[in-house]
């Protein structure tokens, strides 16, 4: 196979070009987030050779393909995110692929319409938001304000709120004061949060790890797994479900699950796709758990519901982000 797409490679015509990339892209989607192998090397060589040679329709279809496909190489997606806005867009809002140094490279040099693709990332870094106040106009300063998952001073913050109408204004400093407070505590001793009692194993009919198994070959979902876990008045396990499927590490999605509060664990819940009825069912045994009256866990639904997923992704991702920073200044 490998020798049939370099001499493929090879051909001049457009055609073939482009028959290349169509399938070559293929390949690299089904790798998903194989990014280190010999063979995902080879395929994003290929593309990177092919790109500045395809026609528009061409890129604008890798693009769509490849903006959420981790095996992608970080060359190839900075390719694709400085190239034409609708080719951009999809790359500059979704990849992973793009490192750091590509975003603040783009950011100082493309159009606003570049600037609010980035606006809308679910994590964006200090210095690429500094670059974003500092070039972009109000639309992108706006959106930026509104992203949860910017991490930007707080005067800054407060300087971008002020242009913003009242009440918008307020609903979002309102939530990022809240996440903030979040985030701070994150990087606190356990004795300095107002927490319950540590979680313990209970029976279970199903496994973490079974479940876990159904869910990638489709015989059930998180949801179902959750509501059950539930039910079965076992917190901690469905702790490691979300951990899995969030990113977190479990001690971290452990103790927001028994802080007093709900911010924490609705932004988890949220971010993973778990369900009202299903958020329900974790408040419910949250409130046995913490000794809260029944009531409590009601607010705490009622202030899910006025989560915004977008806005819980973007938490989530600003979380990792904070704590993968920390671990990487304290391993220096």
């Amino acid at each position: 196979m490998t020798d049939a797409l370099l001499q493929l490679a090879k051909e001049s015509t457009s055609e073939k070009k482009h028959e290349l990339a169509e399938h070559v892209t293929g390949l690299l989607v089904a790798r998903g987030e194989d990014s280190g192998s010999e063979e995902t090397h080879l395929l994003n060589n290929m593309l990177e050779g092919v790109y500045g040679s395809l026609e528009k329709d061409a890129r604008q279809q890798m693009s769509e393909r490849l903006a959420e496909v981790q095996a992608t190489s970080s060359k190839l997606a900075a390719a694709m995110a400085s190239d034409e806005l609708p080719i951009a867009q999809p790359v500059l809002e979704r990849s992973h692929s793009l490192t750091n140094a590509n975003l603040v490279k783009i950011a100082q040099t493309e159009s606003q319409g570049h600037l609010l693709a980035m606006a809308k990332r679910d994590h964006v870094s200090k210095n690429v938001t500094e670059i974003l106040i500092k070039r972009g106009g109000k639309e992108v300063k706006h959106t930026l304000a509104a992203n949860l998952g910017a991490d930007i001073e707080l005067q800054e913050f407060e300087t971008l709120v002020k242009d913003m109408p009242k009440q918008l204004g307020d609903r979002i400093r309102h939530l990022r004061k809240s996440n903030e407070e979040l985030l701070e505590d994150l990087f606190r001793e356990d004795g300095e949060i107002a927490t319950g009692a540590e979680l313990v194993r209970r029976p279970s009919k199903i496994s973490p790890k079974a479940w876990l198994m159904g869910i990638r070959l489709g015989k059930t979902t998180l949801n179902k797994a959750i509501y059950h876990l539930a039910l079965e008045h076992n917190l901690l396990d469905a702790v490691a479900l979300l951990a899995f499927f969030s990113g977190l590490e479990s001690k971290y999605v452990h103790n927001l699950m028994v802080r007093f509060d709900a911010t924490g664990i609705a932004t988890v819940c949220r971010a993973t796709g778990i369900e009202a009825m299903e958020f329900q069912a974790i408040c419910k045994e949250r409130c046995k758990h913490l000794k809260f009256p029944e009531s409590t866990g009601s607010k705490w639904l009622t202030n899910y519901h006025m989560l915004d997923e977008t806005d819980a992704r973007r938490l989530l991702a600003l979380m990792k982000a904070k704590l993968h920073s920390a671990k990487q200044e304290q391993a220096a």
